[in-house]
């Protein structure tokens, strides 16, 4: 199943992961696809994270890695793609890890199918499973630019998430990841989709995700949550102006998410983190204003849900809460 094409660099930005990260980098350098960049990105991790990658560099010609001081994802990710030389990108988490065919698929459908970019579907873990054997037939998606971004918007088959896919490097170009920012996918996939004239998805989980309970996205509600929104208005402000016909659909993802991190405030905060959450919340809504045709767009209970907000955004929230809607 070897295959031998033109070279994918694999960026791993790497913090405070020594428990599970020879099983990540294990998972990439075994790849049936060899012409890998592999590039480690140590993001200034206190503990032998440093070490690990240094002994991997030795062991291994095509392992590239990066020193640098803290300073989140993000950048980590950003430091990856200033040094990448491969012709497509892909990206793997530290502390996940990958179907040993990964690549060779998304390579051969990426170029069998003429796309940009290329994704698998993902198998949320909290042990590690060996791989499968893959099946002869699985199902394929392709999609337009068009649709990839009404299929990203309703969270359908398309996802935010940036390390299931294998992009090539002009679609990337100079978008960086935003810094400092929690879900930093928000800001950064549309913006690359936007640049994509084709899209095809692999209904195969070859990326697995491992469910830590001490990650960040594992810990109690903090107002950084928020950035997911601000994510998300910047993307509903460039849907809105160079893809009119999902401003509605933008619109009501928006509205969700708002109330969907309110109900996680309410449940979860205390009243100082609570009323700053519900003041930036309420802010996003009032920009909203709903029209007769995004009303049209919407199911009734979707309707219900965007009056009773008007009347009271915490009552609405609280109900929601209270019969397990939501959250």
């Amino acid at each position: 199943m070897r295959l031998l094409g033109e070279k994918i660099s694999v960026i791993v930005p790497i913090y405070k992961v020594e428990e599970y990260l020879h099983r990540c980098i294990d998972s990439i350098i075994n790849q049936t696809y060899t012409n890998l960049e592999i590039i480690l990105v140590d993001d200034g991790s206190p503990d032998n994270c440093p070490m690990i990658c240094d002994e991997y560099a030795k062991k291994d010609s095509r392992i590239r890695v990066i020193h640098k001081k803290n300073g989140g994802l993000s950048d980590a990710r950003n430091a990856g793609l200033e040094i990448a030389t491969g012709e497509y990108i892909g990206f793997v988490d530290s502390d996940d890890w990958i179907h040993k065919d990964m690549y060779h698929i998304l390579y051969k459908n990426i170029i069998e199918k003429d796309a940009d970019i290329a994704e698998c579907s993902i198998k949320k873990e909290r042990n590690y499973i060996e791989d499968f054997d893959i099946p002869y037939k699985y199902d394929i998606f392709s999609y337009t630019k068009l649709d990839a971004m009404g299929a990203l918007i309703s969270e359908d088959i398309i996802k935010q998430t940036v390390w299931n896919k294998l992009y090539r490097k002009k679609v990337i170009d100079s978008i960086m990841f935003e810094k400092g920012k929690l879900h930093e996918d928000e800001f950064w996939t549309y913006q690359v989709l936007n640049k994509c004239e084709k899209l095809v998805h692999m209904e195969i989980d070859l990326y697995y995700y491992f469910q830590r309970e001490d990650s960040i996205m594992g810990e109690r509600y903090s107002i950084k949550r928020l950035d997911a929104i601000e994510g998300r208005y910047k993307r509903y402000l460039f849907i809105k102006e160079k893809y009119p016909s999902l401003t509605s659909k933008a619109k009501k993802n928006l509205f969700f998410i708002s109330i969907y991190y309110l109900q996680q405030a309410i449940n979860d905060s205390d009243k100082e983190s609570l009323d700053k959450s519900y003041k930036s919340i309420k802010k996003y809504i009032s920009t909203l204003n709903f029209r007769f045709n995004d009303y049209k767009n919407m199911n009734l209970q979707e309707n219900v849900w965007v009056c009773l907000s008007k009347v009271s955004l915490i009552f609405c929230c609280k109900i929601r809460n209270h019969f397990n809607i939501g959250v």
